[in-house]
């Protein structure tokens, strides 16, 4: 459980893939679009019948009534005569900004902007609150421009705007930027705003055979067999049925509204189950969710849902959602929705008085349930969306920890300790205890606080929340391992829930457990299981066939990423495939070429395969890029060690030490090599430095020991 490693991956995990196509190409004629025909046709084209909405109207009037204007009905859609005459009219401070335009072309719009290829628009994403445009690259990708259309305010912005601070800057190159593969639809967007999309991504080719089976997202998305149903329709037969459990229909839901991983290359079909083909984000990512669980990053709803108390005690989407129109079923300015259960007991809800139980007016903001315990957030710079945390609002957190709190939103002209006061008066100093002992844990650990392991292992044990138990597991990443937290993974491999026993394998890794334990993992009835076990075989050696394969496609599938086509690169060298490992590695850094960790970590790849020129090449241009070189100038200490270039292998080492002086490995490895070239004083003044800035490491104690001993 090297802590090393483990945030190492823990930070390629958080890595959202950017590809940077080919901007250096020359520019292309306005008016010659080789692949803008078949697109466009695609595009338009009515899809199959069985997703068709138009065969259910009939039997179902007043869901498709419904479903028609719905933001599900409308997710993705071909360039209408409105979206040509917004962009004709070319109107907005921001395009000149940005000296770019749209122009007319016979088929379509085409955008013109300084020093970039042209580009024709050839559909939209969204309806509400904002639309954002789809274009066609020179290479054939479709990409979505980070310039957006506001619906209510009628005028164009960044969806990347920062709130009071203008636009945050994107570059070529940059995973954001409008070219690059952060923004590119087939990997970020398709699939949600599909119905049956299938993205079909080449490593080989680094190209998308996509497919889909209807525009935006029709009745067959979320309701398997149609082509049976229509078939027993014709022939006079209604007796298909389909009963899922209210735990399949949100987790059909949570396909698409739920930050994760993909396991499956598009297989998912309404009633699976959700970690048969998805790996969630939990509250252990930091940048993603705040320590109390209340979210920071995009994670689409499900990850705080499942987190809440709300989600363990089982309320699912539909007890608040319209299916069809996705709306609430009931008022929310009122308290009606929340009512429904809080004012009757319904489902074993505690019973709430609104007006006693926030102490505001009835007819007050304040005394609306979702403004307190649900409070928006806004995504893509002006889509405000509710929290599904159903945080308590915390003033006290807020002063500890930076956490906001819904009070202190409100009520913004008064200080913290103001909303903290009136807060503890009402509900007492001790409100809010399990989020607050959450909170103040999951904080410590990302801190490294002492005293927190022995928190951290008292909670995993009495935690019945199964995210909340995997997210605790997950911060073992942060401490130290003893013989109790290897038994309390251990435990972990057991449990009932699967997203526990994936947590605990990931940490423990199959060399720290029995071949009874391991063939278990490897043969448990959930993939996301077996996938996270096959991951820490060493080497990826000696696999079932059928997980091996269940693991290929899952690194094939997601090889359109910085980490996964490195991840895919590993796969093939433990294969013996050293071309086709160097290639994905080297192809890596095609999709965020910026991005400096990325250079590294293709590095250690080509290192792998023996490429260690190559190796060398990569990291001397990660130094370049990187605003923080430890761990750069740490592979290159090393690199340099080993081809006994010792002068520049001493020179990084320092400068890593410089950059980071808790970097224990670095170190330990500049100690030995001092001690190496017989340098024996030295090494000796350095383990002196390491040790107060490192004194409770283990490794450099036990150096110290094994030195010889100065003897002068």
């Amino acid at each position: 459980m090297n802590r090393r490693i483990l945030t190492a991956s823990a930070v390629a995990i958080l890595l959202v893939a950017a590809v940077l196509y080919l901007l250096l190409r020359g520019k292309p004629a306005s008016s010659k679009f080789a692949q803008l025909g078949p697109i466009l046709d695609q595009f338009a084209a009515p899809g199959m019948e069985h997703a068709d909405p138009a065969q259910c109207i009939e039997c179902h009037r007043e869901a498709t009534a419904k479903w028609e204007n719905s933001h599900h009905a409308l997710a993705n859609a071909p360039l209408t005569e409105a979206d040509r005459a917004r962009l004709k009219a070319n109107a907005g401070d921001l395009l000149k900004e940005r000296q770019m335009h749209w122009h007319a072309h016979p088929d379509t719009m085409v955008l013109q902007e300084d020093g970039l290829p042209d580009q024709p628009v050839v559909g939209t994403i969204g309806i509400t609150p904002l639309i954002q445009y789809l274009h066609l690259a020179p290479d054939g990708r479709i990409q979505t421009h980070d310039v957006a259309w506001d619906v209510g305010k009628e005028e164009w912005f960044s969806v990347f705007e920062l709130e009071d601070a203008g636009e945050e800057p994107r570059v070529p190159g940059e995973w954001g930027h409008w070219t690059g593969q952060g923004m590119n639809w087939d990997a970020n967007c398709a699939y949600c705003h599909m119905t049956e999309y299938f993205k079909n991504f080449s490593p080989e080719t680094n190209t998308y055979d996509r497919k889909w089976n209807h525009m935006a997202i029709t009745c067959a998305q979320c309701r398997p067999g149609s082509e049976t149903h229509l078939e027993q329709i014709r022939n006079g037969n209604d007796q298909y049925k389909e009963v899922f459990t209210p735990r399949q229909v949100m987790e059909a839901c949570a396909t698409c509204h739920a930050r994760r991983d993909q396991l499956t290359p598009d297989a998912f079909v309404p009633g699976d189950v959700f970690e048969d083909h998805f790996y969630l984000t939990l509250g252990d990512v930091e940048g993603i969710y705040h320590p109390d669980g209340q979210v920071i990053g995009e994670n689409y709803v499900y990850g705080s849902l499942t987190m809440s108390k709300m989600g363990h005690a089982g309320v699912t989407c539909m007890d608040c959602h319209d299916p069809h129109t996705a709306e609430f079923i009931l008022p929310v300015e009122n308290n009606a929705l929340c009512q429904r259960c809080h004012g009757s007991g319904l489902n074993d809800a505690p019973k709430i008085d609104p007006i006693a139980h926030s102490h505001h007016p009835g007819d007050s903001v304040g005394n609306r349930c979702v403004e307190c315990h649900m409070p928006s957030t806004p995504f893509m710079g002006r889509d405000p969306r509710r929290d599904h945390s159903f945080s308590i609002p915390d003033p006290r957190l807020n002063i500890e920890l930076g956490v906001p709190d819904a009070c202190s939103k409100c009520h913004n002209t008064q200080s913290v300790e103001w909303n903290l006061k009136h807060a503890e008066d009402w509900y007492g100093p001790d409100m809010n205890a399990d989020r607050r002992t959450k909170a103040r844990l999951m904080q410590d650990l990302w801190d490294g606080k002492e005293g927190s392991l022995a928190r951290l292992k008292e909670a995993v044990r009495k935690e019945p929340n199964r995210w909340w138990k995997a997210t605790f597991i997950n911060m073992f990443q942060y401490t130290p391992a003893d013989q109790e937290v290897f038994e309390i993974l251990t435990e972990g491999l057991q449990d009932e829930e699967s997203m526990v026993r994936s947590a605990a394998i990931r940490l423990l890794g199959t060399s720290n457990v029995s071949p009874e334990q391991k063939e278990a993992l490897l043969t448990d009835p959930i993939r996301g299981v077996r996938i996270s076990t096959a991951l820490t075989v060493p080497g990826m050696q000696d696999l079932p066939p059928d997980v091996e394969a269940e693991l290929l496609a899952y690194m094939r599938h997601t090889a359109d990423s910085p980490m996964g086509s490195l991840r895919l690169a590993s796969f093939h060298a433990d294969k013996g495939d050293l071309e086709k490992s160097r290639f994905l590695a080297r192809q890596a850094i095609d999709f965020e070429p910026l991005n400096a960790e990325a250079y590294r970590l293709a590095a250690i790849q080509l290192h792998a395969t023996g490429d260690t020129l190559g190796a060398l090449d990569m990291l001397n241009r990660a130094l370049r890029l990187s605003d923080d070189g430890a761990l750069v100038h740490f592979n290159l200490g090393l690199l340099h060690a080993e081809l006994q270039d010792m002068d520049k292998a001493i020179f990084h080492l320092n400068q890593a030490i410089l950059d980071n002086p808790q970097l224990e490995d670095a170190w330990y490895n500049l100690i030995v090599l001092y001690w190496q070239i017989e340098q024996l004083p030295t090494a000796r003044t350095k383990l002196t430095e390491a040790l107060q800035a490192l004194p409770q490491s283990r490794r450099l104690l036990q150096l110290a020991r094994q030195m010889p001993p100065d003897v002068n």
